[in-house]
């Protein structure tokens, strides 16, 4: 397999496992006692917590590239 589709797919396939489980931590976070876990996040929250998604995966790659 070409090294640049291998790297598509692996970026694919993480990017459905984090976006499912932030999916299902968002639904999840229904409960009794009022908003709790990511149903009380706001918007600077939810951008804080792109950038830290997007630097993580700039070191990931850094780090697959020293390989």
């Amino acid at each position: 397999m070409n090294r640049k589709i291998r790297a598509l797919v692996v970026g694919v396939a993480f990017g459905a496992l984090v976006g499912g489980i932030f999916g299902y931590l968002s639904t999840n976070a229904e409960n009794d006692e009022g908003d709790t876990g990511l149903a009380a996040l706001g918007p600077a929250d939810y951008f804080q917590l792109g950038i830290g998604i997007l630097t993580l995966a700039r070191q990931f790659g850094s780090m697959v590239k020293k390989i």
